[in-house]
Parts: structure tokens; sequence; C-alpha cells
């Protein structure tokens, strides 16, 4: 049972498809498969809907998301009304979402169903540590939106699959170096204990980094706008906390500064980079680091080699580019179900 083994240390896992159609719900069916079996218990949610029959945007059929009986699951209610097989409702959260309200339940019988689960990470991270607390559950599963890494983040669950495929990209090459790149800021080195002993309870403003750990906030809010980049820039410190966004703009005006190779910026993790991967290696070539404070355990990736819109990839050279790419375990779900 290729890397299930490695899931069942953790108490929460999330499934993050880089695109549409790259194979996420098949990887989320064949883990809850196999724990199953395991006799684990699965608790599981979804950031935004899944689970329809027809895929909204390529109006092609989408697998449904398959519980087993034992199961625990997290939808609104209209959904658990529209569902085909018995469960038993477990707790009803206080406040609605814009679908209506959420509820948690237990499967009596194996059935599918769409889960419309937490809108944003705040959420999802709440969810996963009262669903732990209030039910017997071993494992608590996010399924991730499409191209949305947040759920993945640590600060949500503690080990990650990831699914890429033909649909995210039809050329071998680019779709390897997509991947790539988010395995890249994933495996981001961890800052040192002090740095993240003073930082870690920091939400906002940009902080200057010391050489013995301590931190000193300099009075802007972010860098987003390029006022705010300007001011960062001018401040001339070569060790920064960004706990916001870091993007594109800000890693550039770095690069165009003296002193950029000795630079190193600490962010909370990897789901706060938006910066295009052109700028993201050029800044690390020229010698700058990045560094994260909490480091999700990225377990696999699975690959779907197929493209709804008839474009097939080689299995075989697939898993064996990106196995060759990326330095982990890489499989293809149809292959192993196979």
């Amino acid at each position: 049972m290729p890397f299930v083994h490695q899931i069942i240390p953790y108490s929460s896992l999330s499934v993050v498809g880089l695109g549409k159609n790259t194979g996420k719900t098949e990887c989320l069916r064949y883990i809850i498969k196999r724990l199953s079996e395991k006799q684990k218990t699965i608790a599981v949610t979804s950031i935004g809907i899944d689970g329809e029959s027809i895929d909204r945007v390529t109006a092609t059929p989408k697998p449904e998301i398959h519980l087993e009986k034992g199961m625990y699951f997290t939808t609104v209610g209209a959904y658990y009304l529209q569902k085909r097989f018995t469960a038993e409702i477990c707790h009803v959260e206080e406040n609605a979402t814009v679908l209506g309200k959420m509820l948690t339940a237990r499967a009596l019988e194996q059935g599918q169903l769409v889960i419309a689960g937490p809108t944003d990470t705040l959420s999802l991270q709440r969810w996963v540590t009262n669903t732990l607390q209030r039910f017997p559950v071993d494992i608590c599963l996010v399924d991730g939106a499409v191209s949305r890494l947040s759920p993945a983040s640590p600060a949500v669950t503690q080990s990650m699959v990831l699914a890429t495929g033909a649909a995210y990209s039809a050329h071998l090459k680019t779709l390897v170096d997509k991947t790539r790149f988010v395995y890249d800021i994933l495996q981001l080195p961890v800052a040192s204990q002090t740095v993240k002993k003073s930082l870690e309870h920091i939400t906002k403003g940009i902080h200057i980094v010391k050489e013995d750990g301590t931190v000193e906030n300099v009075g802007i809010d972010s860098a987003l706008t390029s006022a705010q980049i300007r001011k960062v820039v001018a401040l001339g410190a070569e060790r920064l906390y960004i706990p916001g966004m870091l993007g594109n703009a800000l890693l550039q005006a770095f690069m165009e500064q003296k002193g950029a190779e000795d630079m190193c910026l600490y962010i909370k993790d990897f789901s706060h980079i938006f910066a295009e991967p052109r700028t993201f290696y050029a800044f690390l070539r020229k010698g700058g680091q990045i560094r994260q404070l909490r480091k999700v355990n990225l377990l696999a990736v699975c690959v779907n080699p197929v493209s709804p819109r008839g474009y097939h990839m080689r299995s075989e050279e697939l898993v064996e580019s990106m196995e060759q790419a990326l330095g982990v375990p890489v499989y293809d779900i149809k292959k192993i179900e196979a």
C-alpha cells in the first residue's frame, strides 16, 4: 500500500491538486480506502465544494468522494440532505457559511456525498482541532481547493499529498518544472529554534531580525504596495520577517539592491509565497535565503497522465521524470489500483 503507512503517524493530512483534473479526488478516495482497511477512523471535509458528479468548469464527469462506514464527515446541511446513505448527525456548528450551517455526521454505511466545509484556513484549522477533540478520530483529511495551497499550510495540517498531472500542463518538461517549483517552496529550510520562538506569535508587521534572535518592529504593516516596498528596501536590513505575503515585486526590489546575496527573509510557511518561479529562483541564485517557521511534511506526489481535453502522457515516463526532479515518491493512483 504505497505511502499510506507514512500517513498513519500524523493526525491530519491535506490532499491538494495543482489544477483541475489532476487526480486529487482519486488520490483522496485511495487514501480513504486504504486507511479504512487499516482500521483507522477518518474525518473528512473540503475547503469549498467537492464531490460533485460533474465538474462545473470543464463539464466532465468527476469521481465522487466515497465514504466508508464509520467515517466522520463535515459538510453543509443542504448537501447532507441530498445524501443517499444512512448517517447520524453528531454536531452542528453555530455559525453559518455562505452555503449554510455546517454539520458533522458519522456514516453508518458506505456512500457518496458532496463535501462543502470551511471556506478559509483559520476555520479549517479550528475544524481539525475540534474534530480531533470531539470524536474518536485517528486522522483528519482536508480536500484542498484547486490551485490553493493554503489548506496544506502546516498551521492547518501536519502532512500533505500533492496531485499534479497532464491537465495542469500538456508538456512534460513544463509540467515537471511547475511541480518542481511548488516542491521547492514546500522544502524551504526551517528557521532556527531561537528565531522561531521570537517570531511565531507575530502575525503582522515587518520586523528586523537581529543576530541574537530578537526582533524589531519597523512600523510597516506589509510589503504589498510600491510605497511599502520602497520603505522595506530602504531599511537596508539583511534579516527580515515578513508574516504576510511575500510577493514578486518585493523579491525583485531586493535583487536590484546591493547586498542581496546576504539577505535572509523569514516567512510563516510556504503558503505565504506569491512570487513567480523566475524571480524566486533568481533571488536564491544571487545568494538570498528564505526560511520558514513551519514546514509541512510532503509525503508523496500523485500524477494523473490523462487530461480531460484528450491528451495522454505515458504514465511510466511521467512518474520517472517527476521522481528524478523531486526526489520523493511519485505514484499514478490508477496504476496502483490496477
